[in-house]
């Protein structure tokens, strides 16, 4: 006769956490970076916090009429039919 098939438990919570502790503790440690950083290096940083300024300023330009009706709880102007 078969054995059933045993089901998988899924890992608690507690469990989760503490291994994404764990991860995030070795990956962000501390180690010799053993690196040359060229002046070039600093433009192309500032070039990168400077687009995702931007990007998040678009972003919030194209969404702000959703943005301001999820604050403000009014429907949007162009929601007249709630079942479409």
């Amino acid at each position: 006769m078969p054995t059933p098939l045993k089901t998988k438990r899924r890992p608690s919570f507690s469990r989760m956490v503490s291994l994404a502790v764990i991860v995030m503790v070795l990956v962000l440690a501390p180690s010799a970076a053993l690196a040359y950083i060229d002046p070039g290096t600093g433009s192309f940083v500032i070039q990168g916090i400077i687009a995702a300024v931007v990007g998040a300023g678009f972003a919030i330009k194209m969404f702000w009429h959703r943005i301001k009706s999820t604050l403000t709880g009014k429907p949007l102007p162009g929601d007249d039919d709630p079942d479409e």
